[in-house]
């Protein structure tokens, strides 16, 4: 490729992830464009070089694992635009993941001044969380019934704060680069920010930030502290959350809503509205279809209609809105294509890691296995929301540095 197809194109790869990112904090359709563009700005490259598509890096051939089976199932399943609307999700898996790994080269400054908007953007829409905090009398009392601050896109607080998760790790990921390039005063206020982020996941209350959050500081306690930091981690922890239940009442309601919703259905109670209890009411429906489809499941395009009439026959004294479908990706998998179907899920996040070049980095470590532990009681690979973060999270944090490293390194 020319220099001048090369200069157009990176600012198409910019122009698309700048979107992307404005996205991912406000609107589905905004990601649904700003991937497009990503996507659009391979296409000079495969043009140029047709032969470059035959050899991708092998992390990429593990979000492949992730989609095939879930496309072959339209083999048999029997309501075609379920299966049709499943794979437009999931194709994003391994297109995306492509469109980072042939994205054009870009400079370390661009590079972290695209990590400080989403740091920017990410804040707006925090700070924006607790204007409604005051325009809205009750919500404080709302915490007692599953209800939280407002986020925007769609109102989906816990991928927003799975969100503000990521965005922390790769700022704090970032923060020899800023030492090196801004004073020490903008480091203080980038600092100060950060640490506004961590506390604003305790104002929201929403357990997916808290807990990978929380998990995050454990694992990097356990990998770089001293063993006096070791000893104390645990105790520090309790202490912060108890001071947060003494002084943040959304966090507090929050944590009695989660304690109600707890002993209801350890005592084998499922009510309206508890999402928890919901929760587990679809892990027994899981478990149930997986065990009566074994080998090939039922196919990814009839997995809302087998959930219903699940639903329709145990939960019938509930409410539509809490028939939810298995929220644990292996049992999804499980459900949509049986046991190979769980094998290749397994297979496709092992081979993301192992074949990374990243995987000694314990940034990228912590990153990696909080999303994966949240696939247990959420289905990010089944929204486009949550498949949209997993692969931005994993391929921004890897291939553009690889190829600063490459550039550096030439």
């Amino acid at each position: 490729m020319t220099k001048d197809s090369e200069y157009y194109r990176s600012r198409i790869f910019w122009l698309g992830h700048v979107v992307f990112m404005i996205g991912l904090v406000s609107s589905k359709a905004l990601i649904s464009f700003g991937t497009g563009i990503l996507i659009l700005s391979t296409i000079p490259l495969f043009i140029a070089s047709p032969k470059k598509l035959l050899a991708p890096p092998p992390q990429v051939l593990g979000f492949f694992m992730l989609f095939i089976l879930p496309f072959i199932s339209g083999l048999w399943s029997s309501n075609g635009q379920a299966w049709v609307d499943s794979v437009l999700n999931k194709i994003l898996l391994p297109a995306l993941a492509c469109a980072y790994w042939l994205a054009p080269g870009i400079t370390r400054k661009v590079f972290t001044r695209l990590n400080l908007f989403q740091f920017g953007l990410v804040l707006l829409i925090s700070i924006y969380s607790i204007i409604s905090f005051f325009y809205t009398p009750d919500i404080t009392a709302g915490y007692l019934r599953a209800k939280t601050l407002k986020v925007l896109l769609s109102d989906d607080h816990v991928h927003f704060s799975l969100l503000v998760v990521l965005t922390l790790i790769l700022m704090i990921k970032e923060i020899p680069r800023f030492k090196q390039e801004f004073n020490r005063t903008l480091i203080f206020i980038i600092y100060g920010l950060m640490f506004w982020l961590f506390l604003y996941l305790h104002i929201l209350g929403a357990k997916t930030g808290l807990l990978l959050s929380y998990f995050g500081i454990l694992i990097w306690c356990w990998k770089r502290a001293n063993n006096l930091i070791k000893i104390i981690a645990l105790p520090m922890i309790f202490g912060l959350l108890f001071t947060a239940y003494q002084l943040i009442p959304t966090f507090k309601n929050r944590f009695h809503y989660t304690l109600y919703d707890f002993n209801q259905y350890v005592h084998g109670s499922i009510v309206n509205g508890l999402t928890d209890g919901a929760r587990v009411l679809s892990w027994k429906a899981g478990i149930d279809v997986a065990i009566q489809h074994p080998l090939i499941g039922v196919g990814f395009g009839d997995l809302e209609d087998t959930f219903m009439k699940w639903h329709e026959i145990h939960s019938a004294h509930l409410e539509r809105y809490n028939w939810l479908q298995p929220s644990n990706e292996w049992l999804t998998y499980l459900c949509g294509c049986g046991i190979p179907g769980a094998i290749f899920l397994s297979l496709g996040l092992w081979w993301i890691f192992s074949k990374s070049p990243s995987k000694k980095d314990l940034f990228f470590v912590i990153l990696f296995i909080l999303q994966v532990m949240m696939m247990w009681y959420e289905v990010p690979l089944s929204s486009q929301t949550g498949i949209t973060l997993f692969v931005f999270s994993i391929c921004w944090y890897q291939f553009p540095q690889e190829k600063l490293i490459s550039e550096i390194n030439q």
